[in-house]
């Protein structure tokens, strides 16, 4: 995995830093399914919708990022998380497990 690097400079002046899981879409694919965890490919988005526990989940897999997907605010949600790839999104924010 990679660290965090300059992105840009916001409308507000704040500077966003990036970081890049470095995954690729089979690679998530494959630790999906290896956990039996249902999913569905949004391709042109590089997102993947996760649904476990009753809830469904919005994946960037280029750079980790995700958010609850919320149905009935539109499934647009108002504030993203970060993770550092597929494994850290499952087992820390998904599952709850700490490492």
């Amino acid at each position: 995995m990679s660290e965090y690097y300059f992105d840009r400079v916001n409308s507000k002046g704040e500077v966003i830093f990036k970081r890049d899981t470095n995954e690729s879409l089979e690679d998530v694919e494959k630790y999906l399914n290896s956990k039996n965890i249902e999913y569905e490919v949004k391709e042109q988005a590089h997102m993947i919708k996760v649904f476990t526990k009753g809830r469904d989940y919005s994946y960037y897999y280029t750079t980790g990022r995700w958010a609850p997907y919320k149905k009935y605010l539109g499934g647009y949600p108002k504030k993203h998380y970060h993770s550092k790839g597929i494994e850290d999104f499952i087992t820390r924010f998904i599952q709850g497990e700490k490492k």
